[in-house]
């Protein structure tokens, strides 16, 4: 069983029916969460009408649905836990956006090779469940054309301390899934270093929201 293969299925455990159903539900009646929410209107203030929109570990589709009715003409979300996938396109239908919204099942690092650039990329509480940060953002950047937009932890110490608690919560109740909190200057040397600027920030608890616009062309690394 390979590493990949491991950490695909520690994704469909810890985000099953269950849990996917709650979220679902507190999404409907309460809204998106406030870091979500500040995400959305963080993206609609730059002007997103008549724009595509790939999301990454999209969830219930939140930002998705925050977006179009804003103007986001599509959206692409690729999620790895099939009950997300299943109750994101139940909320689509809901929603009326089944039309509007493609979903893809898998990892996104190994599906971004077939995925087209859109003008808007969002990752929401994802970096936090992945282990290979810079192939992540790396190759979810460089699919952005306009606006990338982030949700993940501050790097501070008590994240630190409370990313340690929660590991051990999952290994004593035997879960394979895991808490990643990856320092703030590789996600920012990345996103700049593919060609984009801070254009908003804001922290909410334990969370830094971000979004980024492209100024320019990537900067090449010397040999």
């Amino acid at each position: 069983m390979s590493c990949r293969h491991c950490k695909a299925i520690a994704i469909e455990e810890h985000f099953d029916q269950k849990y996917v159903a709650k979220e679902l539900q507190l999404y409907r009646t309460e809204g998106p969460e406030n870091t979500t929410e500040a995400l959305i209107d963080a993206l609609i203030a730059e002007g997103v009408s008549g724009m595509t929109h790939l999301d990454i570990g999209g969830g219930v589709g939140a930002i998705q649905h925050g977006l179009l009715r804003a103007g986001v003409s599509s959206c692409i979300s690729v999620e790895a836990s099939s009950a997300y996938i299943e109750a994101a396109k139940e909320e689509a239908q809901r929603q009326g956006h089944a039309e509007s919204i493609k979903h893809q099942h898998g990892n996104f690092v190994d599906l971004a090779a077939e995925i087209p650039q859109c003008d808007i990329v969002t990752l929401d509480r994802v970096i936090c469940c992945y282990h290979g940060v810079e192939d992540l953002v790396e190759k979810s950047s460089a699919l952005s054309g306009k606006l990338y937009g982030v949700v993940y932890p501050l790097n501070n110490r008590k994240v630190r301390i409370l990313g340690a608690w929660e590991n051990l919560t999952y290994r004593l109740h035997r879960s394979s899934f895991r808490f990643f909190m990856h320092p703030t200057e590789v996600v920012e040397d990345i996103v700049r270093r593919n060609g984009f600027e801070r254009r908003f920030y804001r922290e909410i608890g334990t969370w830094q929201i971000v979004v980024y616009g492209r100024v320019a062309e990537p900067v090449k690394e010397r040999s």
